[in-house]
């Protein structure tokens, strides 16, 4: 069969005995699958998924007969047991998704404006604390993203100095780290990224190496305060330096 031209799609497997399927001057393949005589012996038809096999090459994946009876059954299934979950009719189940879906869409925004002006809140606070420019602190419950916005608002509430902030995920289960620099203290060869590197190691874990921000962290929880007593170090080290 290969030698008159037919196609052997990859991954297929095919015996040692196969048929030849020719659509006019458009397709001439290798089929090793199950023939019928005629389409009625098939029954009804249920297309469950479709998707490129190679370039220019469509597959088209269906069950028949009672499989298809099946399969539209389960779908009935679930699509009312969706129904009762929404408590609504099953023609409307796509409405009510949509609704929840920008309920969602509208808390998230909420969320996030309030978490922006607690940290907003949170950033003053830490900068009155500062000490020659420096702020080293441990602040639960924050993820790695929000941990570094705090850092980087704190920073800027500083105008010039170190920021260097620690503490547990909102899970309690792994530890995030956020240093930030100012431009100026760069400029002068500090960074980031290696401020936070001790303290990462500490919780089993790493954090970037752009120079005025790095965030990272670990999965040794345990270790918190750890980190914050390396990040301390790690800051006195940079202030030393800069004494000299």
């Amino acid at each position: 069969a290969e030698s008159i031209g037919a196609i052997a799609f990859f991954g297929e497997k095919y015996g040692d005995l196969v048929r030849v399927l020719e659509a006019g001057e458009h397709s001439l393949e290798l089929c090793g699958g199950t023939h019928v005589d005629r389409l009625g012996f098939i029954g009804p038809i249920k297309i469950i998924s479709e998707g490129s096999v190679g370039a220019n090459m469509r597959r088209i994946e269906a069950v028949t007969g009672f499989g298809a009876l099946e399969h539209i059954a389960e779908e009935e299934r679930t699509l009312r047991r969706a129904a009762d979950l929404l408590k609504v009719k099953p023609a409307e189940v796509a409405e009510r998704i949509e609704r929840l879906l920008a309920d969602q869409r509208a808390l998230r925004t909420q969320l996030e404006e309030a978490q922006a002006r607690g940290a907003k809140d949170a950033a003053a606070e830490l900068a009155a604390a500062a000490v020659d420019g420096v702020v080293v602190a441990r602040r639960d419950g924050f993820t790695n993203d929000a941990l570094r916005q705090l850092a980087l608002t704190t920073r800027d509430s500083l105008g010039s100095g170190v920021v260097g902030l620690v503490g547990l995920t909102p899970d309690g289960a792994k530890v995030a780290i956020a240093v930030a620099v100012s431009k100026d203290l760069v400029a002068q060869g500090v960074e980031a990224g290696a401020i936070a590197a001790d303290a990462a190691r500490a919780v089993g874990g790493g954090t970037g190496k752009q120079p005025d921000v790095a965030v990272g962290g670990g999965p040794k929880s345990d270790a918190v305060d750890e980190a914050v007593a390396r990040l301390e170090a790690a800051v006195g080290d940079v202030r030393a330096d800069a004494d000299r």
